[in-house]
């Protein structure tokens, strides 16, 4: 699916102006530049506070609370942030750690006086221990960090390193409570940091615990495993406690415990009975083996309902002429939504359905009655006969278009679509939670 940008949530740039103010304006107070030491205690007070809120608020965020993916309109959204958080994580914890180690280098520089040091008795001491820690989780963060950015790196492989992401987040917060300063705790800052600290700890704990999305975590069975053209299975289940979802909505599927959960688009509207519909591609090692390995009557774990491309929700499709284009697999969000549906729609809707060729689009049969029933406008446009989706295809006076399917046609799409005078909304939904 189409990546998000770079974003910055204005919570998390008021916090670190927040942050960034109350510290330089206590270190202006430091002479400089006849204080080397004294700076650098403030700047790596700044840096350490900052690094540890960003990874509290990467710890919140991993816990997939349903109020905050509501609130951020949506889980791919959510983990967008996460990861972006982690990013600035790693950024800033260079930061930091630099500025540990300036003082030999500007020593060997002739720059600065090294500093007399009295040396005492070799007892334990807290300091020295947090100091240690530090270190180590450091180092593990920087790793952490660099391997989650390599796309490269195998998803099952992955997914088992991000979990150490507690415990180092834990040996995090132990290094900042023992160094901050005492004075530092009572202030409005520190009593923010303080309850950070709290929700990024317990945090942790659930992470360690293997809790994490348990309060929307619901057994099934599967009842169907059907093969569909084009390397597709469709794949049925009967889920007893499913709290219900909007057409649109996805779910984290877990089919082998040692693989974990994979992110599905749920093909059906909600009916009310717990009976769900999944279309899975095979576009790896583990979704090939699917079919060979998937029996009716086999459990099934599902955790969810997440997301938010439900865009025939409370009427917005009234709002005015919509595109929906679906590219692949990308077409079971529509199904959900087409089923969903029981009148034709106010306003009017293009349906572009992407595909190879004709025998590879899913369930087109369905597609095309559902599409007749509410009105909606099909065009089915085969790679293989030279047709292609471009932005003058779509209608000009569209005001919406949704998107699901393949990362760079959605990309390229987008762009096109920016050109326009007055470029339409684009709505799309990014599948890939790493």
């Amino acid at each position: 699916m189409y990546r998000f940008r770079w974003k910055t949530h204005p919570l998390a740039t008021a916090m670190l102006l927040m942050a960034l103010a109350f510290l330089l304006c206590h270190a202006l107070t430091i002479p400089w530049p006849d204080n080397y030491f004294a700076w650098r205690h403030e700047l790596m007070l700044l840096s350490g506070v900052e690094l540890i809120m960003l990874m509290s608020l990467g710890m919140l965020l991993g816990m997939r609370p349903l109020w905050l993916e509501k609130l951020w309109g949506g889980l791919d959204k959510l983990y967008g942030l996460h990861r972006r958080l982690g990013i600035a994580a790693g950024l800033m914890l260079s930061a930091h750690w630099l500025l540990d180690l300036s003082p030999r280098w500007l020593i060997q520089l002739g720059l600065i006086a090294p500093r007399v040091r009295h040396a005492g008795p070799h007892l334990f001491s807290w300091t020295v221990l947090a100091k240690q820690v530090g270190e180590w989780a450091a180092w593990a963060v920087l790793g952490l960090v660099i391997i989650a950015l390599l796309r490269m790196v195998p998803y099952g492989f992955w997914r088992k390193l991000h979990k150490l992401f507690a415990p180092v987040y834990l040996m995090g917060a132990f290094h900042s409570a023992i160094l901050i300063p005492l004075s530092f705790w009572w202030t409005p800052l520190g009593w923010l940091l303080a309850l950070l600290l709290l929700v990024g700890g317990y945090a942790a704990l659930l992470s360690l615990r293997r809790k994490v999305g348990s309060l929307q975590r619901h057994v099934g069975i599967i009842t169907a495993v059907e093969s569909l053209p084009g390397n597709m299975l469709e794949l049925r289940c009967a889920v007893p406690r499913w709290p219900g979802h909007q057409a649109g909505q996805f779910a984290l599927l877990q089919l082998d415990a040692a693989e974990g959960a994979h992110p599905f688009t749920i093909a059906s509207a909600w009916q009310g009975q717990g009976e769900l519909r999944f279309v899975i591609k095979a576009l790896g090692d583990y979704t090939r083996s699917l079919p060979g390995r998937l029996q009716p009557g086999a459990e099934v774990v599902l955790e969810g309902p997440y997301g938010g491309f439900t865009g025939t929700r409370d009427g917005l499709a009234a709002q005015g002429a919509q595109v929906w284009v679906a590219g692949g697999v990308g077409v079971t969000p529509f199904l959900a939504w087409l089923q969903a549906q029981w009148q034709p729609l106010p306003a009017p809707v293009d349906f572009f359905y992407c595909v190879r060729h004709a025998g590879e689009a899913v369930r087109l049969d369905e597609l095309r009655h559902a599409c007749a029933r509410l009105g909606v406008r099909l065009h089915l446009l085969e790679s293989a006969h030279g047709q292609r989706l471009t932005a003058q295809v779509l209608p000009a006076t569209a005001a919406d278009v949704w998107f699901c399917g393949p990362e760079g046609l959605g990309q390229s799409l987008q762009r096109q679509l920016a050109s326009r005078p007055q470029p339409p909304r684009f709505h799309h939904e990014a599948f890939s939670l790493r």
